[in-house]
């Protein structure tokens, strides 16, 4: 089978009525035609305002259930009989819990405009990223590799959040196993997919590994924004008074220069979170990699952390792995989806199956906005408090650890109730109550929030930042909805492939003439007409004018 990358897939200028509302300026050159995403939710306001959303969820469930067996009665001819079995009603709740589970971005600005807080919840991009590509097989399931895919994605989408329209953002982040590239649109699209390429490849030419390249493609610029960093743990861990005589360090030195080191260190760190959590917090968690990005590239002090869990024992119980942890012999195969309308039904049942062994994949950013010092400090000892917690998290049972991560409780909540939008939010926020106000605005899974602020609170004196209390305001809250969608098409593969090497051809007669898209993995078959039309095209592009 034939893959093409996308860059030769994705070649026309978006041209969607739909999106032309977005803004009156051109938009960015995009990376290819438009193909029509239907998504209600994103065009429909909220019905519910924060004031009318009834604290308790269940009778929310029943009372949507309800409306929804009513409104199938008054649809049906009189004398049809009208099923209210408790059928119904789960296929009720289980709608409004796929809508109340939806993968978002959210940013919420402070009351006072000077810090914002961006959330993203990624958890669907992940399952679908894994199904597309079969990652779970070809990675041979490792599980820790998989869930920094998570974080990388989680990043993208944070970026991408904080432009407009079709205004979007590329990684290109190089780890120990392999390369992950993702795109994400502002709008809410986004696509990912792996390279081969890794470190070990990268230390043997004296590069630095683990590099993150950044692209921001903008309105009104004809070319994109681009920056490559590259993280060192020894430098992000160091104290700032150690700090190495390195071009990396001058920046480190200019930002303590103004009372705000770049350094993650504080007192008595390694006693607390061993160094083996650490590496491995730093090779399989795109956390630090962000923030080192965040600070070098754009000048900001934030406070920086994603987290994803991708549990084995769900996996084993869904099939896809077997007792020993390796991949099920009868684990889905990525490729049925070439084969009509039974690949795709399998390909949605090993989607929601994924999704069960995923409880969270989330990431949050606190970016104070021309602040000054005083703001700047603050967030900064949140980022250090965090993501030492965060860190702690990756130690394993025989690494030395003397504690859990205060960050534990916290993620057994999220991974019960759903609720991951508003408790996150209230851990870096500190207000309990503008944060049940922001995950109403998303349209997220919420609880009341002096039970919210019972787990949250002792974690917060815990990390040390009980006083830093910001006020939300929620309702200046922008969300968006995220989908994996890719705008590739026959059309568009057609059109590559006229100008495409000779190489690539008879490769592509060799795959029974089926064309693969890198990035969503959907495949393309040419029938005999469509190659003899390929060919003439070939023919008259090559012909002498």
């Amino acid at each position: 089978m034939l893959a093409f990358s996308w860059r030769l897939l994705h070649t026309d200028p978006p041209r969607g009525a739909a999106r032309r509302t977005l803004s009156s300026r051109s938009p960015p050159p995009a990376p290819c035609s438009v193909s029509s995403r239907i998504s209600l939710e994103l065009a429909a306001p909220s019905c519910v305002g924060p004031h009318a959303l009834s604290s308790n969820l269940r009778l929310l469930h029943a009372m949507r259930a309800r409306m929804v067996v009513r409104g199938a009665a008054r649809a049906l001819p009189p004398g049809a009989a009208v099923c209210t079995s408790s059928h119904s009603l789960e296929s009720a709740h289980s709608t409004m819990h796929a809508f109340r589970t939806r993968d978002i971005t959210l940013r919420v600005p402070s009351k006072d405009k000077l810090v914002r807080f961006s959330f993203c919840s990624a958890r669907h991009l992940l399952a679908e990223t894994i199904r597309r590509h079969g990652l779970l097989r070809s990675t041979g399931a490792h599980l820790d590799f998989l869930q920094l895919l998570g974080t990388q994605i989680t990043f993208a989408n944070l970026l991408a959040s904080a432009l407009e329209g079709e205004e979007r953002v590329e990684t290109r982040f190089t780890a120990e196993e392999a390369t992950i590239l993702t795109e994400a649109l502002a709008l809410g699209e986004c696509r990912c997919y792996l390279r081969p390429e890794y470190n070990a490849q990268l230390e043997e030419r004296d590069l630095p590994t683990f590099p993150l390249r950044v692209n921001r493609i903008l309105y009104g610029q004809e070319k994109p924004f681009s920056s490559v960093v590259h993280a060192d743990l020894g430098e992000l861990l160091q104290p700032p008074c150690e700090a190495a005589s390195t071009s990396a360090a001058a920046s480190t030195c200019t930002n303590e220069a103004s009372g705000v080191p770049f350094s993650l260190y504080v007192p008595g760190m390694a006693r607390r979170v061993p160094v083996e959590a650490w590496k491995s917090f730093f090779s399989y968690n795109s956390s630090l990699h962000a923030y080192n990005y965040l600070r070098r590239s754009d000048g900001s002090i934030p406070a920086v952390w994603m987290q994803s869990r991708i549990d084995a024992a769900s996996l084993r119980d869904h099939g896809f792995l077997s007792a020993d942890g390796t991949v099920a012999a009868a684990a889905w195969q990525p490729d049925e989806t070439c084969r009509g309308n039974d690949g795709e039904k399998k390909a949605q049942d090993a989607h929601r199956a994924l999704l069960r062994t995923i409880p969270f994949s989330f990431g949050v950013v606190v970016t104070p906005l021309a602040a000054g010092v005083a703001v700047d400090q603050r967030v900064s000892q949140l980022n250090r408090a965090v993501m030492e917690a965060a860190a702690l998290l990756s130690a394993s049972p025989g690494s030395g650890a003397t504690a859990t991560s205060a960050l534990q409780p916290l993620l057994e909540r999220c991974a019960e109730t759903h609720t991951t939008c508003q408790y996150i939010l209230s851990l870096v926020s500190g207000d309990h109550d503008g944060a049940y106000q922001a995950a109403v605005a998303a349209r997220q899974y919420s609880a009341e929030p002096a039970h919210v602020a019972a787990v949250v609170d002792p974690i917060r004196r815990a990390l040390g930042v009980q006083d830093f209390v910001v006020p939300l305001e929620a309702t200046e809250a922008v969300r968006t909805g995220l989908d994996f969608f890719c705008r590739c098409s026959k059309q568009n593969v057609v059109e590559s492939l006229v100008s495409a090497p000779a190489c690539a051809l008879e490769s592509l007669k060799a795959s029974d003439n089926t064309v693969h898209c890198s990035f969503c993995g959907k495949c393309y078959g040419l029938a005999s007409a469509e190659w003899q039309e390929l060919e003439m095209a070939r023919s008259a592009s090559t012909s002498p004018q």
